[in-house]
């Protein structure tokens, strides 16, 4: 049964998934070879065709969305991506919060402070 699995499915799932991968590829500039030609290498060599295929088109230049991504992951946006990376927004808290210990110290130094 194991000889089966790997001597007709793999090869076969291998293959039906490199054709449409390679199928629906729209990335022209990917490599030099046209798909007409990864499609018969596909078949014809059903391991190594399709390992090739995938090899070429996953690895070697890797999609990603936007320009300079890696595979998959979203590229950067500059600036801060989080209130707390915002050094404005940091800037801002620190001052509130220097605003609010002066208070203090002058309602303390008044003898209004609350002892609640």
């Amino acid at each position: 049964m194991a000889v089966i699995l790997f001597v007709y499915v793999v090869p076969l799932a291998l293959m039906v998934f490199a054709i449409v991968d390679c199928a629906t590829d729209d990335d022209v500039e990917r490599t030099s070879v046209p798909k007409v030609l990864w499609m018969m290498a596909i078949v014809l060599l059903p391991y190594f065709g399709a390992l090739a295929w995938l090899a070429v088109s996953k690895i070697a230049k890797p999609r990603g969305r936007g320009s300079g991504g890696t595979a998959g992951w979203p590229v950067r946006r500059p600036g801060p991506l989080a209130p707390d990376d915002n050094p404005a927004y940091l800037r801002r808290l620190a001052e509130e919060q220097a605003r609010k210990d002066r208070e203090r110290r002058r309602r303390d130094a008044e003898g209004g402070g609350n002892a609640a």
